[in-house]
């Protein structure tokens, strides 16, 4: 009952599968897809409020051409679509410290680790300073 004979599979019917698969896996990822698509937006709709201000600005009258410069360039200085990151917390025992928003709870390692990432990460950036080594 366990060993039953594997059927032939037709050589057209596998390649039929084999190009569905291909093109399964060429097929971009929707999820992706939405995120960038909402970045964009914010992007998109922070450059129009500063330009909107920037605007509101430079046709003000009794501001002078030095103010108006510092203002505008204050209102363009924001336009970087990033989110602010994560702050890591390490979890105690006694399990008193809760969670939020662009918290995240992890133990010891876990942030010691990271922190060393970081640094490896940096040290690879930046290359070797200093004179003479050895």
């Amino acid at each position: 009952r366990h060993h039953r004979p594997q059927l032939p599979i037709p050589p057209e019917l596998l390649a039929k599968m084999k190009e569905k698969f291909i093109s399964l896996s060429t097929r971009p990822i929707a999820k992706v897809a939405e995120a960038r698509a909402r970045k964009n937006k914010r992007a998109s709709t922070k450059l129009a409020a500063a330009k909107k201000k920037a605007a509101a600005v430079a046709n003000s009258s009794e501001m002078s051409e030095a103010m108006k410069l510092k203002a505008i360039s204050k209102a363009m200085r924001g336009q970087d679509a990033s989110r602010p990151g994560k702050t890591y917390v390490i979890s105690k025992k006694g399990g008193g410290t809760k969670g939020g928003k662009g918290i995240k709870l992890v133990d010891k390692r876990m942030k010691n680790d990271k922190r060393s990432m970081d640094r490896s990460t940096k040290k690879k950036k930046n290359g070797k300073k200093g004179g003479m080594t050895g």
